[in-house]
């Protein structure tokens, strides 16, 4: 009524607070405010658990009384179930195929492992014999004498070291070809009679350098009953250290067919490999020797050789080979250019063709390299021939002729001294000696050209040579071919001599 309105209610509270003065405060509150704030309460139920506000209880009402079920309808009777009919036999299965066997997986053949040629150490403490004085002054009487005895210059020869660093002469190509890891081991066979000791032991020792040892079975030094003092105890003791080289002694001279024969009896590596006791292998050079044989057996293999100064020791030589081995009628080795053919086959096969290996009609003889027992299904060598001389032509008829094939290798660097002159006797006349050796050779090999030969060497026609029926009877036994298919196959070029020499 004080704002004259009915809807106000007045609230008196009687004050306590002592900060105030008044006795009471008089609040207003419109009636309508209650109703706002119960009407937040709800919403704010509403909001957090979706519930409804309750609805004000009235009062119950009276339960209705439950009328009674009408009485359920009689259930009809069921129809008799139909037999069931039999099932029919199920048709026979078709047979199963027989399971075929899965074929094993064959396992991946393994990378083979390839390698670069083996160098051996550019320096090694120097190495020299033992019992000279390298302190006296030079004396130049003693080194011409030296020269005209050894046909080399042995009083510098035993003065410089007898493991000296040794040129790697080969072509750039040579230091990217790699290997096969495996490969056959070999024998190295150094024949010697009356051979100056220092030139023997730089032989030895710069194989050992310069080869890796897995490949070295041996070095087989063979002894062709020297006379000299140096090659008894000297050479003995200076190898002592080296068990990889062993010394066989022959008790009689047998010249140099016979003992590098008999030295292959004795050998007990895969390859042998042949070498004069005046060489001097240079870096890389075993590797392209001997895998060649490792694929195939009857493949022999011949190095490049550069040459050892017979007077000074100083060493020269080409990168590359420019020849192959030639004969010519009078069944003289003879260096001959590189044919066409030869190139042409090189330049297809191989990645590099410059230092590619080169098939050859013959070869010198004096350094190769074969499988061992190939060598004696072979027929080693003839044994009626005398010291030296032929025996290499008619081993490389033969090897071509039954069979097997020959490459110059010209990543394979060998040095080798070149003497003027043979320091040793031919054990009777030389010029009988090298000619009976070479008749032998044409009487087995040539064939209808023997006829041919006798013309020109007609002072050769009656020579009596010795027995040859065990090497007719190896030619038969190794069904080898006739020289008309060596000349038409191997060296085409000889009918006219058609190569220019080289």
């Amino acid at each position: 009524k004080l704002f004259g309105e009915s809807n106000f209610k007045v609230d008196i509270q009687m004050g306590s607070d002592p900060h105030h003065d008044h006795q009471g405060i008089v609040e207003f509150k419109r009636a309508e405010d209650d109703h706002d704030e119960k009407k937040q309460q709800e919403d704010m139920l509403a909001r957090l658990g979706g519930l409804q506000p309750a609805k004000p209880v009235g009062l119950v009402e009276p339960v209705k009384p439950v009328e009674p079920l009408a009485p359920a309808a009689p259930i009809a009777p069921v129809a008799p179930v139909a037999p069931i009919a039999p099932v029919a036999p199920a048709a026979p299965a078709a047979p199963v195929a027989p399971v075929v066997p899965v074929a094993p997986v064959e396992p991946e053949a393994p990378v083979e492992e390839r390698v670069h040629a083996f160098t051996g150490p550019t320096k090694q403490p120097p190495m020299y014999l033992d019992f000279i004085d390298r302190n006296i002054p030079w004396n130049k009487d003693a080194e011409d004498d030296s020269k005209k005895k050894w046909k080399l210059n042995k009083y510098l020869s035993d003065r410089v070291p007898l493991n000296r660093d040794t040129h790697d002469g080969r072509h750039a190509t040579c230091s990217k070809r790699t290997y096969t890891k495996k490969m056959p081991s070999a024998s190295v066979v150094l024949v010697f009679y009356n051979e100056a000791l220092s030139v023997v032991l730089r032989t030895v020792f710069t194989v050992l350098k310069e080869s890796e040892d897995r490949l070295i079975h041996e070095i087989l030094l063979y002894d062709d009953c020297s006379t000299i003092d140096e090659l008894n105890a000297p050479l003995e003791r200076h190898i002592s250290a080296y068990p990889k080289v062993r010394l066989v002694r022959s008790k009689e001279r047998g010249g140099l067919v016979k003992a590098r024969m008999f030295a292959a009896r004795e050998a007990r590596g895969e390859v042998l490999l042949y070498l004069d006791a005046h060489c001097e292998p240079t870096p890389g050079w075993l590797e392209p020797l001997l895998e060649p044989i490792g694929l195939d057996r009857t493949t022999v293999t011949v190095p490049s050789l550069d040459a050892i100064d017979w007077e000074d020791l100083t060493y020269s030589g080409a990168d590359t080979i420019q020849c192959i081995g030639g004969v010519n009628w009078l069944m003289n080795m003879l260096w001959a250019s590189i044919p066409q053919r030869e190139e042409e086959r090189r330049k297809k096969d191989d990645p590099f063709p410059i230092t590619a290996n080169l098939r050859t009609p013959t070869m010198a003889g004096g350094l190769f390299a074969m499988d061992r027992l190939y060598f004696k299904e072979l027929g080693e060598y003839d044994e009626g021939m005398g010291v030296w001389g032929g025996e290499n032509m008619e081993l490389s008829f033969r090897i071509w002729m039954c069979g097997g094939s020959m490459l110059f290798v010209p990543c394979s660097k060998v040095g080798h001294i070149f003497r003027p002159a043979h320091p040793y006797d031919f054990m009777g006349n030389t010029g009988d000696v090298v000619s009976t050796n070479y008749i032998r050779a044409a009487r087995v090999w040539f064939d209808d050209e023997l006829e041919f030969y006798f013309k020109l060497r007609p002072q050769f026609r009656n020579r009596d040579v010795g027995d040859l029926s065990s090497r007719f009877a190896l030619r038969e036994r190794l069904q080898c071919k006739s020289y008309a298919w060596f000349i038409k196959n191997i060296f085409p070029e000889l009918p006219l001599e058609s190569l220019p020499s080289c």
